[in-house]
């Protein structure tokens, strides 16, 4: 009789234990599972419409652990890749690259593209507001150090983008050139928000 109990109480003590070890188990998987999501930042790019008459913003996850230089360059590699859905169209052309980028202790970045005349035949005064609000607005939109942008081609002061907007100036947000939920524009946003 001895042995019997001796054997329920090992079996309860076992099945026990074994059901402590899954909720310790079950923890750590919700921990790891809550960590991974705790270090990705929600952010906002954006890209041009189809008809590429506005910008239109995409949520993007980027590792909260990048310092602002580090989070600006994912989004920039991220402009320059352009969207992945097939209504949207990308705003820079295939082949940017970045030279490099600045921020000013004062809130100025400064974003230094590699371009060849080439790849600028076919932007007009739209496509080069697309492009320039499209660098800025997912810029400082998502990272609050940035107030401002400047957009310098193969490490020198541009007059312009593609002949038709000016580069001397360093642009601020301009979220009238996006399209908010489903209202559609006819014609291109008149550009405010340059210093």
């Amino acid at each position: 009789m001895k042995f019997t109990q001796k054997k329920v109480f090992f079996i309860i003590f076992l099945t026990l234990f074994a059901l402590l070890g899954t909720g310790v188990a079950d923890n750590s998987v919700n921990e790891n599972k809550m960590t991974a999501f705790e270090d990705l930042f929600e952010g906002f790019v954006y890209y041009a419409d189809k008809q590429k008459l506005s910008l239109k913003s995409v949520k993007k996850k980027f590792a909260s652990t990048l310092d602002s230089h580090e989070l600006a360059l994912e989004i920039i590699k991220t402009l320059i890749e352009g969207p992945s859905d097939s209504h949207l169209e990308a705003t820079w052309p295939k082949g940017t690259k970045i030279n490099s980028f600045f921020i000013a202790d004062d809130g100025k970045a400064y974003v230094d593209l590699d371009l060849e005349p080439s790849m600028l035949e076919n932007m007009d005064t739209g496509t080069e507001l697309l492009a320039i609000y499209s660098m800025v607005n997912s810029l400082t939109m998502n990272i609050a150090k940035i107030k401002m942008v400047k957009i310098l081609i193969q490490g020198k002061d541009a007059l312009t983008l593609a002949g038709h907007i000016d580069l001397e100036y360093f642009y601020k947000t301009n979220m009238l050139i996006v399209t908010l939920r489903s209202h559609v524009t006819n014609r291109p946003h008149v550009p405010i928000g340059h210093t």
